[in-house]
Order: structure tokens, then sequence, then C-alpha cells
């Protein structure tokens, strides 16, 4: 497969492997941002979502749909669940195997992969380059989740602008009614703009903002946001 993705997927992955190789078996413990998680079950999920990325890209280059976890939303959250608390050397290398694994799946993958069908967690049948440009945004939003040295200012600029436009889509949904959302990046000079109704502007850093859109943060520099309904 020839994407540029594969280039920001894998330097995306050597940031992620290098805080978790970081990790003792008591900091693995230690809870995540993802809510009921704690950092293992993060690592686990990551590792998961990579298998299931390199079922779905397998299936495809043979012609068929993948699926990304078998057994569906239970199967998924049970797979986390058994994460919880392992030991640190036993999840680095079972990231570090699946990371590899699925890097080497996608450079293999015919070109037509790009544009093949998976079954997503949902049940629905996706078509499009969904789950290669969805594998770079679990690597860097749940890097930011295990709540190490990783930050939202560490995200590239760039993904950072583009993940924007994409979570805007979903945005409306989240809102409170009767609540229009204006959004102001104060160093991309950009400006997004949710729902209907009385507006409420929120300025700040485009890092700030797209963390606060998926719930990773609460403020934008420095001020209080209105509260949003769960991101995907």
């Amino acid at each position: 497969m020839d994407s540029p993705y594969l280039t920001r997927i894998e330097s995306a992955t050597a940031r992620l492997l290098h805080t978790v190789a970081g990790l003792d078996d008591l900091a693995v413990g230690e809870p995540s941002l993802c809510p009921g998680w704690d950092r293992a079950m993060v690592i686990t999920h990551l590792a998961a979502n990579a298998d299931g990325l390199s079922r779905v890209v397998e299936a495809a280059s043979k012609g068929q749909v993948g699926e990304f976890y078998p057994g569906g939303a239970a199967a998924r959250q049970a797979e986390i669940e058994a994460g919880r608390a392992s030991p640190a050397l036993e999840l680095e290398r079972r990231l570090a195997e699946a990371c590899a694994h699925v890097m080497a799946v996608l450079v293999d993958a015919p070109q037509k992969v790009w544009d093949a069908p998976a079954l997503h967690i949902s049940g629905e049948v996706k078509i499009g380059p969904g789950p290669v440009v969805g594998r770079l945004r679990e690597v860097e939003i749940h890097h930011v989740d295990l709540n190490c040295a990783y930050r939202p200012e560490d995200w590239p600029f760039g993904w950072v602008l583009e993940e924007m436009d994409r979570a805007m889509l979903g945005l409306p949904g989240r809102l409170p009614p009767g609540v229009a959302l204006v959004l102001q990046s104060t160093d991309a000079g950009q400006r997004w703009v949710a729902g209907s109704g009385d507006a409420v502007e929120v300025a700040g850093p485009t890092a700030e903002l797209f963390a606060w859109v998926t719930g990773r943060a609460a403020k934008v520099a420095g001020q209080d946001c209105p509260a949003l309904g769960p991101w995907r």
C-alpha cells in the first residue's frame, strides 16, 4: 500500500512504544484518562486495535470483508478488561509485536485495500480509508490517554487540524439543546461552527480545542467549556 499515512503511523507508533517502554508494573496499573481504565487496559486496547486492523487488511487483500473485533463489543471489552494490571514487560512485548505486524501487513497490502470494506464493532460495513486513518487517531489519542509525558500539545499540528475537521462532523449531536458552538483556533486562524441556538465561543490553541472536543480536557486556554456528550 502506498499512503503517506504509513509513515505517520510509524512515527506515532515509535513515540508510543518509547513511552510504554518507560513504564514499570506499578505505573501500568495507575489510572489512565479513559474512565475506568488503567494504563494497562489502554495498552491492551492499542494492541488489540492493531490486531483488528491487521485482520481487516489481510481479509481485504483476499477480496473478503474483515472484522475488526470478532465477537463484537462484548468480546472487545472483555479483552481490554483482561489486560488490567498486566505486567509491564508483557504489555510492551504484546504492543510492539502487534504494531510491527500491522505495519508489515499495511506495507505489503495491494493499493485496492485503501478503498476496501471493513466490518466495524457497530456492525456497519464501512468502505474507504477509515480503518487506516483511524489507526493513526487511535495511537495519537490513546498515547495522551496514558497520562504520562505525552500531552495534547505534543500532537503533530497538521494532524490535529485534519482531525478537528472530522470531529466537527459529529459535534452538533453532542451539544446541549439550543446551543451553537463557535470554535476559534488562536494558532491556526481557523474557525469552526456547530449546532444552532445561543452562540458559545471557545478560543484557544488547536490542540486544546481538539483535546476538549474529544473529551480529553474540560478547559481550553484556562476557561471552562460547555459539557459535551460522549465522543464516538
